[in-house]
């Protein structure tokens, strides 16, 4: 019993792991909130977090146009990356490390309303670049596909850009829940004490001797037996 509280007692002074904070703004599309039943315009309408360098997208109300009530995978909109002109691309610069890790993750599907099978985007960050392709969904599942992929930051600040590559109005990329989290070898990203580390050096050597001690008297008691 006096051998497993003191083990408890170092583990209790071990660094738990710690969540990694989301870099993106706003990677739910959920501000500012799009009345129904269809959508806001970005440019002119605002999208904080987020710039468009090239075109136009599209916030959309996740009940537009939809047989089965909200279609958003979180939240209640989803963004459309060509709003209107065939042409639209996305884009936020959040702070990094200089060679940290990073994972990207997000979902997507694409504007099937339109009527087209299948879109394409594609997407860069760091040292990552791909092209993302979906197809299927009808308009009571969009058939959201996840998408998760690491990359190393080039310098303090890193930026992530979608560009549809798909013409045509209406036949964008739709993405939501993006965000971006540090790949962490040590999650608290901190390092113990000397106190801390002679604390845990104490209790890793009263779990030894109380072992030890035990030994002999477990010996003398087969031996009280026989």
């Amino acid at each position: 019993m006096i051998r497993s509280l003191l083990a408890a007692s170092v583990i209790a002074l071990i660094p738990a792991s710690a969540s990694a904070a989301d870099l993106i703004t706003n990677g739910g599309f959920e501000n500012p909130v799009v009345a129904s039943p269809c959508c806001s315009t970005v440019p002119t309408d605002s999208l904080p977090g987020w710039t468009v360098p090239t075109g136009n997208v599209n916030v959309v109300n996740g009940t537009f146009a939809s047989s089965a009530g909200n279609l958003a995978f979180e939240g209640n909109q989803y963004l459309d990356l060509v709003g209107q002109g065939g042409v639209g691309s996305l884009s936020q610069t959040f702070n990094t490390v200089l060679n940290q890790a990073y994972t990207l993750s997000f979902v997507f599907s694409h504007n099937l309303f339109s009527g087209i099978t299948s879109a394409s985007a594609s997407l860069n960050v760091g040292s990552l670049t791909d092209v993302i392709t979906h197809t299927g969904g009808t308009n009571a599942n969009l058939a959201w596909q996840n998408y998760s992929n690491t990359f190393v930051a080039a310098g303090p600040t890193t930026t992530l850009n979608f560009t549809n590559l798909t013409g045509g109005d209406n036949e964008g990329m739709f993405l939501d829940a993006v965000s971006v989290n540090a790949v962490e070898v040590n999650p608290t990203g901190a390092v113990p004490e000397p106190s801390t580390w002679a604390m845990m050096m104490m209790g890793f050597g009263a779990v030894g001797l109380g072992w030890r001690r035990r030994k002999p008297e477990a010996k003398r008691l087969r031996v009280a037996h026989a």
